[in-house]
């Protein structure tokens, strides 16, 4: 398909004629401005840690894998320490 750039030209041409583009009223712009100094005066920068699931979420996993390798580990290095004794107590 071959494109004419003087159609491409008429075409844009016509979209400006039709379409002209609108100012937003002082109205407007004033309660905007209101809004954003509102939201931004609210908002914290320093959010406690349970309201930072991207921090505490992994940090809580680590913890709990941790945990269970430990726990792992003990049971393969602890408990067959105990056998012996449990062989000379009966």
């Amino acid at each position: 398909m071959i494109v004419d750039s003087n159609n491409e030209q008429y075409l844009r041409g016509l979209l400006k004629s039709t379409y002209k583009p609108s100012l937003p009223s002082i109205e407007f712009k004033e309660r905007l401005l209101a809004h954003l100094m509102d939201e931004v005066a609210n908002f914290s920068f320093h959010q406690p840690l349970w309201k930072q699931p991207k921090l505490w979420v992994p940090i809580i996993s680590a913890c709990a894998l941790g945990a269970t390798g430990y726990g792992i580990w003990l049971s393969f290095n602890f408990v067959p320490t105990l056998l012996p004794l449990a062989v000379y107590l009966k």
